[in-house]
């Protein structure tokens, strides 16, 4: 009973120390997963993580990776799409979406809820980014500030 009470509390104590560790997809003192609503859509940046992207060619850049989740809370099907997002620097930068395979973007119908990614192009150096929703020809505008991930 002694082993299997020691086995449990050193496998907690395993769990807590790798837990703890950090990742490159972790994001702390970010509003990004805070949900936001426009008339149209309730929207989650749902997770950020920097990857290893062959197709980004872009001198002393990276590739930041966005998970985003977007709930149509209006009465008819509304598009919406990667390319709707762009990221802004502390300077006023924008970078805007890559392009993937797997990106966001369809029409969404009424009460669904999509989920996809966007892919962005930043300067290696770049440590804190604001996500901005503003889709075409629409007033609409949503902003989350972030700490890239591993950046502190």
């Amino acid at each position: 009973m002694k082993k299997l009470v020691v086995v449990f509390l050193a496998s907690i104590i395993v769990t807590v120390v790798l837990g703890g560790c950090s990742s490159n997809s972790v994001v702390d003192d970010s509003e990004w997963n805070t949900v936001k609503k426009t008339g149209k859509f309730e929207i989650q940046v749902t997770s950020a993580e920097l990857i290893d992207n062959n197709l980004n060619t872009d001198v002393g850049h990276e590739t930041l990776k966005l998970a985003v989740q977007a709930k149509n809370i209006s009465k008819e099907a509304v598009p919406i799409g990667s390319g709707d997002f762009y990221l802004k620097d502390e300077d006023g930068k924008k970078y805007t979406f890559t392009g993937s395979e797997s990106s966001l973007g369809d029409v969404v119908k009424a009460g669904k809820t999509i989920e996809g990614y966007g892919y962005y192009s930043i300067p290696k150096e770049s440590k804190k980014m604001m996500i901005v929703y503003n889709p075409f020809q629409s007033t609409d505008q949503l902003k989350w500030e972030m700490t890239v991930p591993g950046k502190k």
